[in-house]
């Protein structure tokens, strides 16, 4: 497989003469691409007006094909003519490589083709939109005396075609940003919504758990309160007990010393008797 690339806005300097003098002329050629950069077998795209058009190709080899660290320009000097052909159903438009300019290294792979008016008109009318770059190699005579080989094949647009195909390309990207924002948005919306069921969710049982705390904590305030009442009537009967005890014991007290005193008077009654009878 061979990767092409394509420049433009360079000068082409020709040897057509004017006048008999030399004449530098500036073609803008049409670029393949976007970018300079190597394009894969099939995926180069072309543009064709219906004027005079001008088309520089570098032919790479593969790297791929020969374990190439990068794409190596083939040199086209031993190759043969070059032709890039539009063959239609009814219709093949054949033109070989213009020969008639500086500054174009086949050495380093590049390629010259130009596609006058006529051509331009012929090829708009195909009905198919495929474009061939081969090589076959011509004796004196005119004649091949190789089989042709195909090096690079792309596809070729008109203007209008190209200028649709923009467009369209760039509604299908700002198509393709719109539903991808739409679609973030809503997967945005869906992760926020969830977030907030699950916040919600959490609130409640959070707000559950606070009403089975308060209810634990009223149970506990009237347990603690009856454990109050029973304590304090515990306590208020057994000091009431004890004070009948204190009281028993007081009483108790007194009737023991009674007794004594009145033991002791009796003994004072008798010594004062024996007092007296002496």
């Amino acid at each position: 497989m061979i990767n092409v690339s394509q420049h433009f806005g360079k000068g082409i300097k020709t040897a057509i003469a004017k006048a008999r003098i030399a004449k530098e002329v500036y073609q803008e050629f049409v670029s393949l691409g976007v970018s300079v950069q190597p394009l894969p077998q099939g995926d180069t795209t072309i543009r064709i007006s219906p004027f005079d058009d001008y088309f520089l190709f570098t032919l790479y080899q593969d790297p791929s094909s020969g374990n190439l660290k990068e794409p190596i320009p083939i040199d086209l000097t031993s190759v043969g003519t070059l032709y890039i052909s539009f063959i239609g159903e009814n219709d093949e438009i054949r033109i070989p490589y213009h020969t008639q300019v500086a500054e174009v290294n086949m050495s380093s792979g590049q390629v010259l083709f130009r596609i006058s008016k006529e051509e331009s008109k012929k090829i708009l009318a195909l009905d198919n939109d495929n474009f061939y770059i081969s090589s076959v190699k011509i004796d004196e005579k005119g004649n091949a005396v190789s089989d042709e080989s195909v090096l690079y094949t792309g596809k070729f647009l008109t203007l209008t075609d190209e200028a649709q195909k923009s467009m369209t390309e760039k509604y299908e990207a700002l198509l393709e940003l719109s539903i991808k924002k739409e679609t973030d948005s809503q997967f945005e919306i869906l992760n926020l919504t969830n977030e907030l069921a699950a916040a919600q969710q959490t609130i409640g049982d959070r707000n559950d758990t606070i009403t089975a705390l308060n209810n634990s904590n009223i149970e506990l305030v009237n347990e603690l309160t009856e454990l109050t009442k029973e304590t304090t009537s515990a306590t208020i009967l057994a000091a009431q007990q004890a004070a009948q005890a204190a009281q028993q014991s007081a009483n108790a007290t007194d009737a023991s010393n009674a007794i004594a005193f009145g033991g002791l008077s009796n003994q004072c009654k008798v010594q004062a008797l024996q007092l007296n009878i002496l």
